[in-house]
């Protein structure tokens, strides 16, 4: 059986326990069973930063099991995000190796005495010092780990220096790049003293039905190759979004203030990245795809600068989004960040506040203690990026106040800060004028989320009949029409839920927009074939639902705040400037009436708040049920 492990690092106990088929089947595991795990074993109105505010780590309930599935999931009460729901999903070798240790989930509790790591090994669990890591960055971390444990082979999930300063939107890290981010995870990490969780399993897994588990690993690695994104994707990744992104009108340009970047044009291209500056492709866990990058710098003042990545979100936020055209400057951020620890989101976000502010005369070099923020000023940027993660001068205030240091800058700056229940807004795009997109982003639990909300079927402009036979209701082709949209967004939150609890990634899917990847049906063989179940698509998409709404329960008890959190930031609401969307906006009466229709779709009133005829039906009317 699957077994979870309750840690605490107060008293350095373990107790382990068998999960048990019931729960399995209700939440399946990562985001799901980390969801149910939480609202479960936290107290209502713990602080985040308490030592009473577990951190949990889930597997995938396939993980290490099919193609592309290698993800795991990270889930406390938020940091960032105004004590809401703090979730993230990571890729790479990190969540197979913990199943191969022995373990799905772990809930950790409680504080070290000391800098402390995690040593997991078949079915062990070891307290370690770490006072010799304390204070180095993810790079270095992994080196000292390895040399420590005399294996080149162990996986490590690890907070740099931006975790150890209890930066509220620090990330917690595997691999190079790697990145549980947004929420805060990492500040909840660091606030534990814990620096590293480290496994290694010789254990394997042992399906139900091995052969017919073959055969469909088989059958989806060429349903995946096999797909017309596949050579794209497995060539640039995810940086194959950008020109796609900027030519469409969907970028935000110098935080929002336009929404196509004209310098990027021959300058921020994939094809220069490809030429001037990769060295090497990379795949997480069993996975085809390929989409990751090495690189390095060669000459000028970045040379010898090195690291993995940089994914789209990276590209436009530190491209675009800050008003800079040079590729150098990316990757050494992307570097930086990835060392440090650092949420990419936000902040990039944060930094392309700041410079609005300083276009607009909100703020000067007394207030920024002399650093120059004019738009894609490179020395300002990266020196931000070190002040956040060592909290210093006014990067510092940023990582340790987030949204709330607009009070530093007085209520005019608040005009230019778009936040989401307490989390910055995803900055590298605006979907305005994608109708779904901007309801399901905004409706999202964590605040601002693009890896749930995106409806990404709806920016192809697809035929009304084929988006029925996908979703199984009428939709409108059109981007900025609302018919079937909010059904649309509901939808696409609960797959991806359902994606992010059995560990696959979502870019072997059917969300990014190719329609013959893995889907319910695949998902269904894969689950029946590892645990001898029954299940269908019908019962997954109820899942779905199922976690979804465990999720809005833990708001509403930690914050209450509903309906007026689910609104987009204010600039959704004022007209794009630039072709080909000019003028596309969102009017709030009509936003306001799709969110009735979301609402009545979601079984909730018209604040927000799930009617306890559905709670009964999603078997949530007796939680928290302590089953476990």
């Amino acid at each position: 059986m699957e077994k979870v492990a309750i840690i605490d690092l107060s008293t350095e106990q373990v107790v382990c326990k068998d999960i048990p088929d019931e729960l399995l089947r209700m939440y399946l595991g990562g985001e799901g069973l980390n969801t149910y795990l939480l609202y479960n074993h936290l107290a209502p109105g713990t602080d985040p930063l308490s030592p009473e505010n577990p951190l949990i780590f889930g597997a995938g309930l396939i993980s290490g099991y099919d193609v592309s599935s290698s993800r795991f999931e990270v889930t406390s009460k938020s940091v960032e995000g105004e004590g809401g729901f703090g979730t993230s999903n990571c890729g790479g070798h990190w969540s197979a190796e913990l199943k191969f240790a022995g373990f799905q989930h772990l809930v950790i509790k409680g504080k070290a005495s000391r800098p402390t790591y995690l040593w997991i090994h078949d079915g062990e669990i070891e307290f370690r010092d770490a006072s010799f890591l304390w204070g180095h960055d993810t790079y270095e971390c992994q080196e000292l780990i390895q040399d420590d444990l005399g294996d080149t082979q162990v996986k490590i999930a690890m907070i740099g220096q931006a975790g150890e300063n209890l930066v509220k939107f620090a990330n917690i890290m595997h691999g190079l790049k790697r990145a549980a981010g947004r929420t805060g995870m990492g500040c909840i990490m660091g606030s534990k003293l814990l620096k590293a969780i480290v496994v290694r399993g010789r254990q394997g897994l042992k399906p139900h039905d091995p052969d017919k588990l073959l055969e469909l690993y088989s059958n989806h690695y060429r349903q995946i190759t096999s797909t017309k994104i596949y050579p794209v994707i497995s060539r640039y990744g995810t940086l194959t979004i950008f020109c796609v992104a900027n030519q469409s009108g969907t970028m935000s340009v110098r935080n929002n203030q336009a929404n196509y970047f004209e310098e990027a044009e021959g300058h921020l291209d994939d094809e220069i990245f490809e030429e001037q500056y990769k060295t090497k492709t990379l795949a997480c866990y069993a996975c085809p795809l390929r989409c990751s990058h090495r690189y390095r710098i060669n000459s000028g003042p970045y040379a010898g600068v090195w690291g993995e990545g940089p994914e789209f979100y990276m590209m436009a936020g530190f491209g675009p989004a800050v008003g800079n055209a040079d590729w150098e400057l990316i990757l050494a951020a992307n570097t930086v960040i990835n060392r440090y620890g650092l949420d990419v989101g936000s902040s990039s976000g944060y930094i392309a506040w700041l410079m609005e502010l300083w276009q607009r005369g909100i703020i000067n070099e007394k207030d920024t203690g002399g650093l120059n923020l004019e738009w894609g000023n490179k020395e300002s940027i990266l020196t931000l990026l070190h002040q956040m993660s060592k909290n210093e001068g006014l990067g510092g205030m940023i990582g340790q106040q987030a949204s709330k240091a607009v009070k530093a800058f007085g209520k005019d700056a608040g005009k230019y800060l778009y936040v989401q229940r307490g989390m910055m807004h995803e900055s590298p795009q605006n979907f305005r004028a994608a109708r779904a997109t901007a309801l399901g982003e905004a409706t999202a639990n964590r605040g601002s989320d693009h890896l749930k909300g995106r409806c990404s079927l709806e920016f192809f402009g697809m035929p009304p009949e084929v988006l029925e036979k996908i979703y199984g209701k009428p939709i409108a082709s059109a981007l900025n029409s609302w018919e079937g949209k909010p059904w649309m967004a509901a939808w696409t939150q609960n797959f991806t839920t359902i994606i992010d609890s059995l560990g696959y990634c979502k870019f072997a899917t059917i969300w990014p927009g190719s329609t013959h990847n893995l889907n319910y049906s695949n998902f269904c063989e894969t689950i029946n074939a590892v645990k001898g179940w029954d299940v269908t698509p019908e019962e997954l998409m109820e899942t779905g639902e199922r976690i979804w709404n465990l999720e809005r329960l833990f708001i509403q008890r930690e914050t209450g705040a509903l309906r007026e959190h689910d609104i987009p930031p204010s600039i959704y609401f004022q007209p794009q400037p630039l072709e080909p969307l000019k003028g596309e906006k969102l009017d709030r009466d009509e936003y306001d009436r799709a969110l009735d229709e979301y609402y009545e779709i979601r079984g909730w009133t018209r604040e927000g708040a799930p009617k306890p005829q559905t709670l009964a039906r999603l078997k949530l009317d007796k939680e928290p049920s302590n089953l476990l």
